[in-house]
């Protein structure tokens, strides 16, 4: 049941970002910013010596997931962004931030880091990992653990949570989930992709990013994946589109395929996940990908 209590965490709203994102808070802080409630996210490491260019960049411009000239830069592109806690790997480096979101003058998120923050961890020994209080920055240890740990953001008198999960290392899967109609993440931050084995055992949920991104951490056993319905917002029907084909994530094991002969490393989901706006009065399309009958889900 460990990925409801995943959904609990990531259905904690932000009305600016739609479906909301990891981490929870326990009271609000203050400051100039922060016009709506921060929360705890995790971004990749990037070390310098993935860059092509590594005097180039600054280390706050190297972890703000949002400069897209740094992405462009990176030698290994796959290195660099949001990655749910809940998906931390053996032997990853992680940066945990304190953010809030604004939106700029065409509504897209504006992800704020927010500075002079005091990072403490429930891993009291440092039994999985080494933490820096004073940066955020998670070096994670050859130790897995199947018992959730929780990073603790102090600032202002405010603290804020987030559960992070170590896991040991196996396959790294990179994808994206888009609006169908615009292709860009709009409403879908914090919504959630499950991945299945072939006995239709869940194996990982991840959540998405800010910008439609997601990094999951599953088994080299991993044969297909869908939307958790219940993430999405009520503006999008429970379905979507993948390399061609369409799922309807409110009937059984109507799943899309993984990609064959994972292995442990990173590799990138060849197709992005596309969900469906709804259209008043239309009703959820019908799926063209499924191998089964329409038996819906309770």
């Amino acid at each position: 049941m460990k990925h409801v209590h995943k959904f609990l965490a990531a259905s904690v709203a932000l009305a600016l970002i739609g479906c909301g994102g990891t981490g929870g808070n326990s009271k609000p802080a203050t400051g100039p910013v922060l016009n709506i409630n921060p929360r705890v996210e995790a971004i990749v490491a990037v070390q310098r010596t993935n860059l092509m260019h590594p005097d180039m960049w600054t280390d706050q411009q190297l972890q703000d997931p949002t400069n897209m000239a740094v992405k462009a830069d990176l030698f290994d592109q796959t290195v660099f962004g949001v990655v749910d806690p809940t998906n931390v790997a053996t032997g990853e480096q992680v940066i945990f931030q304190l953010v809030n979101y604004t939106t700029d003058s065409s509504g897209n998120p504006v992800r704020h880091i927010i500075p002079g923050v005091v990072f403490t961890t429930s891993d009291f020994n440092s039994t999985y990992g080494v933490l820096a209080s004073n940066t955020g920055q998670l070096t994670v240890s050859n130790n897995a653990t199947s018992q959730p740990l929780f990073v603790t953001a102090s600032y202002t008198g405010g603290t804020f949570s987030a559960e992070y999960d170590i896991k040991i290392r196996q396959v790294r899967l990179l994808g994206n989930v888009l609006d169908e109609n615009t292709n860009q993440a709009a409403a879908l931050a914090g919504c959630q992709v499950q991945f299945y084995n072939a006995a239709n055992a869940l194996v990982d949920t991840v959540t998405v990013a800010f910008d439609g991104s997601f990094r999951a951490s599953v088994p080299t056993n991993t044969t297909s994946f869908t939307v958790n319905g219940d993430s999405l917002p009520s503006s999008y029907y429970h379905s979507f589109t993948y390399n061609t084909l369409r799922y309807d994530v409110s009937v059984v094991s109507c799943f899309a395929p993984a990609p064959s002969g994972l292995q442990v490393g990173t590799t990138t989901l060849p197709g992005t996940i596309l969900v469906t706006p709804r259209v008043n009065g239309v009703p959820t399309p019908s799926s063209t990908g499924c191998q089964q009958g329409p038996v819906t889900k309770h």
